[in-house]
């Protein structure tokens, strides 16, 4: 069996064997590693027994274990931790090893982001606490209550906000939250970071079809790695499930179907299989166009995180949290998953930070929320925020925290927590951005937009027509101003050259926010949802006064 051949970019590097290497050249060897994690945000896989063609040789175990001992020289250089992640026959003698190394600092870690979607009661919120607590669920929604954030989702037992819970793992792959399921000491965040080389932080989205508009807010404006979407085995395919699994796909967002409450599903086999026929049937419609990929065995999750940020497979799990059916195969997923090759290249010198939460602490002030998209911010700097009426107002940082820690400093790809000096909250709104002094101050009121209706109601979309745009965290509602050009999906239409849209057109068009001026450039994806109507677009231009 062949694989495919290597590539000189990316965290994947093959070895045919390390064998009589002497200090010169595992000197190298370390320099080669070193490249390699960098290109994987801090970790990197090799695989040993492979030419660099694809072709599987295999090696014998004394040349591995000669060559185990070299990458782990090469790695005690970098501060790195090798671990072995698979060992794969090639025939009686020879085998090939998947090795694991990852990086030991205790002054950063690997942050990954995972945003956790899918229709209301499918086990979302309980998943999450089975998998950063360690403890099943009695079968009643016990372990859901830890992670809901205000008492009404307590009583109605649904997630209507935007929860985030974080999952440690140290450089050898451990969970750090908890050392065993008997564990009964909750560690804080603050424990967690400071023992963790990796980091996995949980977006709790809303499952309800009346929230759908946070749901879009979440996964637009936490920028995840990748998103889980949590199916009930019990409940088939929702319309909630397709419109979080449109956005996904139009983000180009790499996702997982989970499917939850195996152990129910015993003595309703007949429901369950026709859940699986839908999820099939789903991942092969246009658009879509995933390959389902049943998950077995540790292998299966290891092909699945090389190969998921392709977006040409769907990696589905089955999983129970009342018996722990399949969890351990979602911790390896999670322990290996790899971050996203848009959050790389961050630009150090310009801050840009959206907010998307604001709120008050006694003693502190006012504190704001958000993910820096790129710069570093420090203690003390000053910043502008804006535009509100057009305007930015110079304010300055008084701490930093992230994932409740304080911080002296906080660089790009984070989600972080700013108190600011002599601002009042009233005069922050979710939409404003964070920049540096030197910063354009953007305020832009139209701006024109590469469209692609996907689907539409029977009526057409003309000028005068008013969607509610999201991207990044803003979301305000613009007038479709003019189409400028079109290109008709009808060939044999008899509405070519007129001012409409419909299911499958494309066409540059210009948009006028209603109420206030937004911080945009062009490149920002946009994206509207409203009943059946599903528009995706690219801005183009903007046009400041």
């Amino acid at each position: 069996m062949r694989r495919e051949p290597e590539e000189d970019f990316g965290n994947i590097e093959y070895k045919t064997k390390l064998i009589d290497k002497d200090m010169s050249r595992i000197e190298s060897l370390a320099t080669q590693m070193r490249f390699r994690c960098d290109e994987g945000h801090g970790e990197a896989i090799y695989v040993i027994g492979i030419t660099d063609s694809g072709k599987n040789v295999g090696l014998e175990e004394k040349e591995f274990e000669e060559s185990f001992l070299n990458l782990s020289k090469a790695a005690k250089m970098n501060k790195y931790t090798l671990s072995i992640l698979s060992k794969k026959s090639v025939d009686k003698k020879k085998y090939i090893y998947e090795l694991l190394i990852r990086e030991k600092n205790d002054s950063k870690y690997i942050d990954i982001k995972v945003a956790v979607a899918g229709q209301v009661d499918s086990g979302k919120s309980t998943l999450i606490s089975v998998l950063t607590r360690g403890k099943n669920d009695d079968g009643r929604g016990s372990a859901r209550l830890s992670v809901f954030n205000f008492r009404h989702e307590i009583v109605s037992g649904r997630t209507s906000s935007i929860a985030q819970h974080i999952l440690g793992f140290d450089d050898k792959g451990n969970i750090i939250n908890y050392l065993n399921s008997r564990d009964m000491h909750k560690k804080s965040w603050p424990e967690i970071v400071r023992e963790s080389s990796k980091i996995v932080s949980f977006f709790d989205l809303c499952g309800h079809e009346k929230y759908l508009k946070t749901t879009i807010r979440g996964i637009t404006s936490t920028f995840p790695d990748v998103c889980f979407i949590i199916i009930g085995g019990n409940m088939g395919v929702s319309r909630t499930t397709r419109e979080h699994i449109f956005l996904c796909t139009t983000l180009h967002i790499p996702f997982c179907i989970i499917v939850s409450k195996i152990d129910i599903c015993k003595n309703r086999k007949k429901v369950f299989r026709e859940t699986i026929r839908q999820i099939k049937s789903l991942l092969k419609l246009p658009g879509i166009s995933r390959v389902p990929y049943k998950i077995n065995t540790k292998d299966d999750v290891i092909l699945s995180c090389k190969n998921i940020d392709t977006e040409s497979i769907a990696p589905i799990f089955y999983v129970s949290n009342v018996t722990g059916y399949g969890l351990n195969l979602v911790k390896t997923f999670l322990n290996l998953t790899k971050k996203t090759i848009n959050n790389k290249g961050p630009n150090l010198d310009k801050v840009e930070m959206y907010i998307d939460t604001t709120f008050w602490v006694h003693g502190v002030g006012t504190v704001v929320g958000g993910q820096l998209l790129s710069g570093v911010i420090k203690i003390g700097d000053q910043l502008l925020l804006g535009p509100n009426q057009g305007k930015y107002v110079k304010v300055q940082v008084k701490s930093i925290h992230c994932k409740r820690v304080p911080m002296e400093e906080v660089t790009c790809g984070r989600y972080v927590c700013l108190a600011l000096k002599k601002i009042d909250r009233k005069n922050i709104r979710r939409g404003n951005v964070i920049i540096g002094l030197k910063g354009k101050q953007r305020a832009v009121w139209e701006f024109d937009a590469d469209v692609t209706v996907l689907k539409s109601h029977s009526t057409t979309i003309r000028p005068n027509y008013e969607p509610l745009i999201h991207t990044r965290s803003i979301r305000q509602t613009a007038k479709l101003i003019e189409i400028s050009s079109k290109s008709d999906a009808r060939i044999t239409s008899k509405n070519i050259g007129k001012q409409i849209l419909r299911t499958g057109d494309k066409g540059r068009v210009k948009f006028r926010f209603l109420y206030r001026a937004e911080y945009i450039k062009p490149g920002y994806k946009i994206l509207m949802a409203e009943g059946r109507v599903k528009i995706v677009g690219v801005i183009k231009n903007i046009f400041e006064k």
